[in-house]
């Protein structure tokens, strides 16, 4: 068996922080204890001391379909930004292509070699299907392991009809279902359906909000509603909150270096928003209160939108590619959080990985570091500098805070397999295979 033994690493283990060797092999993790001795004479070990050993982070919502279309090293380069930030899982809604079946659209889907070297999932989504059945989503369920849905809103008019039926069955189930919310302004391109049925005002994408978020709760669905930067939709959120049924993804606010202006507008992140100067972005008080709670997650940035130009061949994790922010995510996020004590160590690891494998239903699977657990370990080594710059957007020039990122990525195990060590990514050294889910928990 190929072993690989990590010593002296610091690991949450029931909820604190402890320093232990881990020792993995057969793509599992054999153990975690003290003073483990090498198994075998020709065993690599490898030396933590002072670094964190963190599980692999989970994705969960991101259209890597899309990739097999571009040339390969777009491909690499995104493959490399996901393992770089410490994602070892994707999962991908079924947006149909060719029939009106689940069964069939899944089944095609796992015929496909994606080239990704993520582990990967999907969500089932209703959006734009004619035919809503309760066996393809019973045989999706209990055979091919999907246990979440996407809905994107608001839908067309004739959809409207199966929205109940969609969270009634996923409340039977205990599935989440995604809701990706339209933002004032979206849909006017290439979606003249959608722009006949949305009118682009604040009031009617609060109110839309708002209507989602009571189907839900009448029917006792769990729902996370995706992107949100706006104090407006944060309040309807935490309106509902005592519910225990709705939960809600943070858009990543942060900018890096001069990726992104610090003001909102055609560069930012924020851009394709219309109204976004309309409505109050979230402030830095706002995103550290809900990231401290349960029932909230962090988007991982968008991709190509930063950087001016791209290094195709680029091995190097701060080279300013068109991943710059993907790859900086952890990061920014023990910088801001951690190193300015938002929150613990312990709360980032909950953040990025153990509530999204719960969410996701890949618990224990994915999301901790325990014996039996996929080896899908981040080393972090919390004293490396950064000659980069992170700050938040939509704010005075003056009042800008600006901070030099702390932490970085030292190793990445995935599976067993070390695609990372700091400096080169080893792209032959695992591929990624799709994952059967259980229930959320």
């Amino acid at each position: 068996m190929d072993y690989v033994l990590i010593k002296n690493g610091e690991i949450v283990v029931n909820g604190i922080m402890q320093r232990q060797d881990v020792l993995i092999g057969n793509e599992k993790i054999i153990e975690i204890g003290d003073s483990i001795e090498r198994p075998e004479p020709e065993t690599p070990v490898i030396d933590a001391l002072g670094k964190y050993l963190l599980p692999g982070a989970v994705d969960t919502n991101i259209i890597f379909s899309d990739l097999i279309k571009q040339d390969v090293s777009a491909l690499k380069r995104f493959n490399q930004a996901q393992i770089i930030c410490g994602t070892t899982t994707v999962i991908e809604p079924i947006i149909p292509l060719t029939s009106f079946s689940y069964k069939e659209e899944l089944q095609g889907r796992k015929k496909m070699d994606f080239g990704i070297k993520s582990d990967y999932g999907f969500h089932l989504s209703i959006n734009n299907w004619d035919v809503f059945a309760s066996d393809d989503l019973e045989y999706c369920y209990a055979h091919e392991g999907i246990a979440s849905f996407y809905l994107r809103w608001p839908v067309r008019k004739g959809e409207l009809k199966g929205i109940p039926k969609l969270l009634k069955s996923a409340a039977k189930a205990n599935t989440p279902v995604l809701i990706d919310m339209q933002k004032p302004g979206e849909g006017e391109e290439g979606q003249p359906e959608m722009s006949k049925v949305y009118n682009e005002t604040i009031t009617n994408h609060l109110s839309q909000l708002r209507a989602v978020l009571d189907y839900a709760v009448e029917a006792g669905c769990i729902v996370c509603v995706l992107n949100v930067c706006f104090k407006e939709e944060l309040n309807l959120i935490e309106k509902l909150s005592d519910s225990g049924l709705v939960y809600a993804e943070i858009l990543f606010p942060f900018h890096i270096a001069n990726s992104d202006k610090i003001f909102v507008d055609n560069n930012s992140i924020y851009s394709g928003f219309p109204l976004i100067n309309k409505l109050n972005l979230l402030s830095e008080e706002d995103i550290w209160k809900c990231l401290r709670k349960d029932n909230y997650f962090i988007s991982r940035p968008k991709v190509k939108l930063s950087g001016q130009g791209v290094l195709s061949d680029s091995q190097v994790d701060n080279r300013p590619d068109e991943y710059i922010l993907l790859k900086n995510l952890l990061s920014v996020l023990y910088t801001w959080g951690v190193a300015e004590k938002n929150f613990s160590m312990v709360d980032l690891v909950d953040l990025i990985a153990v509530r999204t494998a719960r969410f996701m239903g890949l618990y224990p699977r994915k999301g901790i570091l325990q014996t039996g657990s996929d080896a899908d370990i981040i080393i972090w080594n919390p004293d490396y500098r950064r000659n980069l710059y992170c700050h938040l957007p939509g704010v005075n020039k003056e009042e800008v805070k600006s901070f030099p990122l702390e932490g970085r990525v030292e190793f990445v195990f995935v599976k067993g397999g070390m695609v990372y060590n700091g400096e080169s990514y080893s792209a032959d050294k695992v591929k990624g295979r799709y994952l059967y889910r259980s229930p959320c928990i």
